[in-house]
């Protein structure tokens, strides 16, 4: 069995990198361990209407628009903001993936289900993949391999590629309980919750939420979100018979210096290609699928698969996408450094009208770090100079 490529994760991502080779005419083999495509689902489900377009999907994945935002400190000091604009749009993550693996194979990708990869070779400048499907081994050899298999990916280990530099453990379950606002998004910055990261609670519809934790200590994420059901407000009354779904996943922090080795690219979590102050990983992933499938094709013309020519779709997507990785991941860092209580006091240095009209205004769930820079250089106050000296130095 030989194919022209084969892509090892059939997310999202890896189905638009398949759908953009496959379209030209090259035979596209994508291997997808699970069973169903987008089960189980590893996103909170809260992206922008730009990630619905670069997808392709249609908006009858939508499921609910944000508008404005809550966002609590540990002692309840909060900070709260509601807009005109849609600023994010909760989904069907389900049926969103569902969608990108229905055009990769209408684009001419075949997806294999329930099909492991458990090892590549190389092999006389080719590669083999090996893979267990149903029960037995099979093996397909290809020039190019591309590698969407998330955190901790496989392909990387195999191939001697870089990891991420490191990953936070989310827990996140869809439950029957009444929304503290349909249109604003909640969020819970304490380090006694959630150490490294935040919750959130995205509003699904009326009567439904989904709650969510990430936690940078590698233990078990379920217990701080208990911890954190029992301490927050606006969960008061929450039960664990309210839950009716389970989602638990890694999301990978950093920047890798190399995505790519002969015959081979990393694409997605597997790149690390995600915002390091929300953890949101469709944006970055679709703009360098794209970029990922025209150096694929571009390889393919010139039957050149080697390190060098592959060092193409690096460079450029570090250079699409890379400032929005490398200044989310300098405030990340300033984030770290701050303790609870200053947390709190930026959130109270931000309770104002100047402040939330530059939030309403420049706040964007794909450009965070854009908000965040504004508003240390508008607002002059000596803590917001603090804060961004430590951002450039």
């Amino acid at each position: 069995m030989d194919c022209d490529v084969v892509i090892i994760g059939g997310g999202p991502i890896g189905c638009a990198v398949g759908k953009g080779i496959a379209k030209e005419g090259y035979k596209v083999l994508i291997l997808e361990e699970h069973p169903e495509i987008g089960k189980p689902s590893h996103c909170a489900g809260l992206i922008s209407n730009e990630v619905i377009s670069l997808g392709e999907v249609g908006e009858d994945v939508i499921l609910n628009k944000i508008n404005g935002a809550n966002i609590y400190a540990y002692d309840n000091t909060r900070l709260s903001f509601m807009g005109d604009d849609v600023y994010a749009v909760v989904v069907d993550r389900v049926l969103f993936d569902k969608k990108m693996s229905q055009q990769a194979e209408k684009n001419g990708a075949e997806i294999l289900l329930n099909a492991r990869a458990i090892m590549v070779e190389r092999k006389d400048k080719m590669v083999d993949v090996v893979f267990i499907k149903d029960n037995i081994e099979e093996r397909v050899r290809t020039p190019l391999v591309i590698g969407a298999d998330g955190a901790y990916s496989n392909v990387a280990k195999w191939l001697g590629l870089p990891l991420p530099p490191e990953i936070i453990y989310a827990f996140q379950i869809e439950a029957e309980f009444p929304s503290n606002s349909l249109n604003q998004v909640d969020v819970l910055i304490d380090d006694n919750i959630s150490p490294g990261w935040f919750s959130w609670i995205t509003p699904v519809s009326k009567d439904c939420i989904r709650i969510g934790i990430g936690i940078t200590k590698r233990e078990n994420p379920r217990d701080y979100f208990e911890r954190l059901c029992s301490k927050w407000e606006v969960l008061k009354g929450f039960k664990e018979n309210n839950i009716r779904k389970v989602m638990a996943g890694l999301i990978p922090i950093g920047f890798i210096n190399k995505s790519y080795t002969d015959n081979v690219m990393l694409i997605g979590d597997a790149a690390c290609q995600l915002k390091p102050l929300s953890g949101g990983g469709l944006y970055l992933g679709l703009i360098s699928a794209d970029i990922c499938s025209k150096v694929a094709v571009e390889a393919f013309k010139d039957g050149n698969f080697s390190e060098s020519m592959l060092s193409k779709y690096h460079k450029t997507w570090v250079k699409s996408v890379g400032k929005e990785i490398s200044l989310g991941l300098r405030l990340r860092k300033i984030f770290l450094n701050l303790s609870n209580q200053e947390r709190a006091e930026f959130l109270k240095v931000l309770d104002n009208p100047e402040a939330k009209s530059i939030i309403l205004s420049t706040g964007h769930i794909d450009h965070p770090w854009k908000v965040a820079y504004k508003l240390l250089t508008s607002i002059k106050v000596p803590m917001m100079a603090k804060l961004l000296r430590a951002v450039f130095n």
